[in-house]
């Protein structure tokens, strides 16, 4: 399997010159909880995940109608793979890594798709055979 075969081809991004509040409206819009970050040329250039909005937002003040700017909170050291490389290892350097997200891109670093720890769960659940327990509640 490979990651054009699990990954969310609905991309969600924000580009890099808007404010926390457009972004916080898409995590909120979208129920996500990273966004890819990108560039006029539609580029890849960073991540911002909800807890980088949030903490930018609690360093704002009441009165300050100027919201930082995505590209002052996002990580731009963001780990990538393309469509074709194998989940497994996809696996491995997320677990490494600790990220919970990678977007998969292009040959020209535009994303194509996105692969959270949600998607891999739901691979994970889907191809070891898991079934679910009928009566379980959805939340334990």
């Amino acid at each position: 399997m490979k990651a054009e075969d699990i990954m969310t081809r609905h991309v969600v991004d924000v580009m890099e010159f808007d404010d926390i509040y457009q972004a916080f409206s898409k995590l909120r819009q979208y129920h996500i909880h990273q966004l890819v970050v990108v560039n006029v040329d539609s580029q890849l250039c960073g991540m911002v995940s909800d807890r980088d909005v949030l903490r930018a937002w609690a360093e704002v003040s009441n009165s300050d109608r100027d919201f930082p700017r995505i590209a002052s909170i996002m990580q731009r050291d963001v780990i990538t793979c393309g469509p074709e490389d194998p989940i497994t290892r996809i696996t491995e350097v997320m677990l490494d890594h600790h990220v919970h997200a990678m977007p998969v891109t292009d040959a020209k670093r535009r994303p194509i798709g996105i692969i959270s720890t949600t998607d891999l769960l739901r691979f994970g659940f889907k191809h070891l055979g898991f079934t679910r327990s009928p009566g379980l509640p959805a939340t334990i």
